[in-house]
């Protein structure tokens, strides 16, 4: 345990260098997603009957603080993974360290959560500000925020670790992250999507934490059981999460 956190020190010192920057897009994507889609688009949404009567940027709000969560921790594990190992040689470092693999992995995972969980806590308080939080269990919408992230963050960091050429890691956000955010209930509820991809969007880990998200926010009944939900992401990420350390063990052989 102490060599994970010897880990996880080694990426919260390099964060030290860089936080500023990270306070004030935290706050100003959360706002401009308020403002540009919450208030801009929904201003043109007057029938909130498929939405559970609420307005459009209340809807939205839960599933953006899921979708936040999901997108900084995925961040941290793209260039950054790959750079470590390429780049900044980082992880050779490590290895010549008592370090093993499993505390490598688990280090830097932690900090990437860690990430999506600050950057969710900053969504809730700019959802408050807005005035689109009425109901006593809001705070609770971080939970599945950050389950959300720990559901993809192992996946992503064993496609990093796997990848050649940085190019890779450009496509899988445009075609994957891009496409999972666009069609897992956080802009419109999957009901006016067809059948075929309805089924498609409850593979996502985001609309099982949007809809928990939605739940504690707005207390909107979720389409199954909570805890069918909780189980399916911690399920995804505890198996994206060996698939990391297999990765990592693996590429640090050769």
């Amino acid at each position: 345990m102490n060599q994970t956190i010897n880990a996880f020190e080694h990426w919260m010192l390099n964060y030290r260098r860089v936080w500023p920057g990270t306070v004030f897009s935290g706050f100003a994507m959360p706002i401009l997603f308020m403002v540009g889609i919450g208030l801009g688009v929904g201003a043109y949404v007057t029938d909130t009957s498929s939405i559970g009567g609420v307005s459009y940027v209340a809807f939205i709000a839960p599933g953006l603080l899921a979708s936040t969560a999901m997108q900084v921790t995925i961040g941290e594990m793209t260039w950054p993974v790959f750079g470590a190992l390429r780049w900044g040689a980082q992880y050779k470092a490590m290895q010549a360290s008592p370090l093993k693999p499993i505390h490598m992995v688990n280090g830097h995972l932690m900090y990437g959560l860690l990430r999506g969980l600050l950057s969710a806590v900053v969504f809730l308080l700019v959802m408050v500000a807005f005035g689109v939080v009425s109901s006593a269990w809001a705070p609770v919408a971080v939970v599945p925020a950050v389950l959300t992230a720990f559901s993809l963050v192992g996946w992503m960091y064993a496609y990093a670790v796997t990848v050649n050429f940085e190019m890779s890691l450009s496509i899988v956000q445009r075609f994957v992250i891009v496409p999972i955010t666009l069609f897992s209930g956080v802009f419109f509820p999957l009901s006016q999507l067809p059948q075929y991809l309805q089924a498609l969007a409850w593979i996502s880990p985001l609309w099982h934490g949007a809809e928990l998200s939605r739940w504690a926010v707005n207390g909107a009944e979720t389409p199954w059981f909570w805890g069918f939900h909780v189980l399916y992401l911690v399920v995804v990420g505890l198996i994206g999460w060996w698939m990391a350390y297999r990765r990592l063990t693996i590429r640090l052989t050769y």
